[in-house]
């Protein structure tokens, strides 16, 4: 008996052994596409980061500036999160826009290298592969296997809309999504003999995934939400197993706890500003249905662009759309994949017609704007067409499914013919490849962080000598509304996030009224001093200018009504620091 014993073990090592090597590789090819799809940030990661279609280093610099803050207020112990350095003297400002609290894995990087732009892309590439390693895991818990299902997930890694949009840092990690989905299928399909205690596991498990999206990104855990509550009741076999509520109930539970706190403040802050969008903005940004004809980046096969819009491209691929309709059919017609098949099938469906935002009518009725109204949240959504990241998503998962599927029955029917087994195998191998590598992000272009180096003279002198509770105000202010117009906003909170101090300046996801206000009067010459005496009354202490602002002479004092600019430090880059002070009155000479 030993020696079967034996046999048995060493086969199982070598197994296990095995399975280890090809996940290892696995997670090194999506460790591979992720910095080759950003070669570029790799000859400089520690000053340079990917810029988008927009080709303005805006939203990259303010995630950047986000980063910081969690990392920084972490050290501190989270004391006054929400109360961010920028708009003052707004309250609650770190809650206009997304919070990104997944991001302290980096936050190390932060507090013991000090690069906050190295930080950004190790978290920018950590995404990435967790996007391959979470779908990769997820086909396999659908029993795809070996080659496929890493084929899916190094297609997850190059999911177009992802690199589309690859300055939006927020929108890379779709990780969680995967996750809940996995968690989910887990959940509502547990083995007869599985007790009470794995039913618990399982809702927990899906708890952490919905609020690691949230935390990764509010949009992507909004959405998630809602179609969760569309699609996922196609997934249980059995509605009335006592184990699926206790599952449904622990995810619940965990979900208030680790989100509900964040989103109710966050509600709340919403509605003391009022925060809304206007319909003519989520006009602008609802896709439309010819939008999926073609996908952002090189094609294999580029077909629909002529009907296409420009600029708006939501396709996954065609290679991964034919496949995902073969998958419709070929899951549909087998019990043991129908329901897997319904859920993403419906997941596409809705995702589609979501993203369509305003553009979906039915008649004369939209949906979108009664939506809004009721769901809480989803009347602060501005970009609506990134219900694609959804659509896309489901696709790729349904293409590496097809392909298996094919596999699997030429396998059995040419299992007397091994030539012929071995001309499928290739090309079911290929197939694979050809989905997951058929759209190519296009070459990225790449935006620099400003010199903090060189800038540091005037940057400690902020920092030593604003006294505690005062601010600063940075010149030149944006003179237009545009995301470009903001990239002078983003670096001076850039340069914030050395001196630690408040700043009027300020960018995110939503505005404060009374900031549109202020940029008009500081913009406006004939309202300058005016908005400098309300500024001093709000303890602004300094006025930093930069040589390109040339409102203010370089002189030792200015005076603008019953305010006075005092010059007080002159950095050799140019840039000056004033120290704004109030004016005393004149004084009343009395008549003899």
């Amino acid at each position: 008996m030993k020696i079967p014993i034996c046999k048995m073990l060493e086969r199982c090592g070598s197994t296990l052994r095995s399975a280890l090597l090809q996940r290892v590789a696995a997670v090194g090819l999506y460790l591979i596409i992720a910095l080759a799809t950003t070669w570029p940030v790799m000859q400089a990661p520690a000053t340079t980061f990917p810029m988008g279609t927009t080709q303005a280093v805006t939203v990259p610099l303010f995630n950047v500036w986000t980063i910081w803050w969690n990392a920084d207020r972490a050290a501190h112990g989270f004391e006054g999160y929400w109360d961010a350095p920028i708009f003052h003297p707004a309250k609650d400002a770190f809650a206009f826009s997304e919070l990104q609290i997944t991001s302290l894995i980096v936050a190390p990087i932060i507090w013991f290298n000090g690069s906050r732009v190295l930080a950004y892309n190790v978290y920018l590439w950590l995404s990435l592969v967790l996007n391959g390693v979470f779908a990769e895991r997820l086909l396999r818990v659908l029993k795809v296997r070996s080659w496929a299902a890493i084929g899916g997930g190094a297609a997850m890694v190059l999911l177009p809309i992802v690199h589309w949009q690859l300055d939006v840092i927020q929108l890379a990690p779709i990780w969680g999504i995967l996750w809940c989905w996995t968690a989910c299928w887990q959940a509502t399909h547990l083995p007869d003999l599985a007790r009470w205690p794995t039913a618990l596991a399982r809702g927990i498990e899906i708890g952490a995934a919905i609020s690691l999206t949230f935390h990764s990104c509010g949009h992507h855990g909004l959405f998630l939400g809602l179609l969760a509550v569309a699609t996922c009741w196609l997934l249980p076999r059995r509605w009335l197993d006592r184990r699926l509520w206790i599952s449904f109930l622990a995810a619940c539970i965990v979900v208030a706890v680790t989100v509900g706190p964040f989103a109710i403040h966050m509600t709340r802050v919403m509605k003391a500003h009022n925060f809304v969008r206007t319909d003519a903005l989520i006009g602008s940004l609802s896709g439309m249905p010819q939008d999926y004809l073609v996908a952002p980046g090189a094609q294999l096969i580029e077909w629909g662009s002529k009907w296409a819009r420009p600029y708006w491209y939501l396709s996954p691929g065609w290679i991964k759309l034919v496949l995902a309709s073969v998958a419709i059919g070929l899951g549909l017609s087998r019990r043991r994949t129908r329901r897997v098949t319904l859920f993403l099938t419906l997941t596409v469906g809705v995702s589609f017609a979501m993203s369509l935002g305003t553009n979906l009518k039915l008649g004369s009725w939209q949906p979108w704007p009664v939506m809004a109204k009721y769901v809480p949240g989803l009347g602060q959504v501005r970009n609506v067409f990134r219900f694609a990241f959804f659509t896309q998503i489901a696709v790729v998962i349904m293409a590496a499914q097809a392909v298996w599927w094919t596999w699997l029955r030429l396998r059995l029917k040419l299992r007397h013919q091994p030539s012929c087994r071995r001309i499928a195998w290739i090309g079911c191998f290929v197939l694979t490849a050809a989905f997951a590598f058929e759209v190519r992000p296009y070459r990225i272009m790449v935006g620099g962080a400003p010199n903090e180096v060189a800038n540091a003279a005037w940057i400690d002198f902020v920092k030593q000598q604003t006294p505690d509770g005062s601010a600063v105000l940075c010149l030149p202010y944006p003179k237009a509304y545009e995301c470009r117009d903001f990239e002078v906003t983003t670096r001076w909170m850039y340069y914030g996030t050395f001196h630690g101090k408040p700043l009027v300046n300020g960018y995110s996801g939503f505005f404060p009224l009374e900031y549109f206000g202020t940029q008009d009067a500081i913009n406006a010459p004939a309202s300058y001093g005016g908005v400098l005496a309300k500024l001093e009354s709000q303890r602004v202490h300094f006025v930093v200018i930069a040589p390109e602002d040339t409102r203010i002479e370089p002189v030792r004092t200015a005076t603008f009504g019953p305010v006075q600019l005092e010059l007080v430090f002159a950095d050799p880059v140019g840039v000056s620091v004033y120290k704004l002070r109030r004016l005393p009155p004149p004084a009343i000479v009395l008549p003899n």
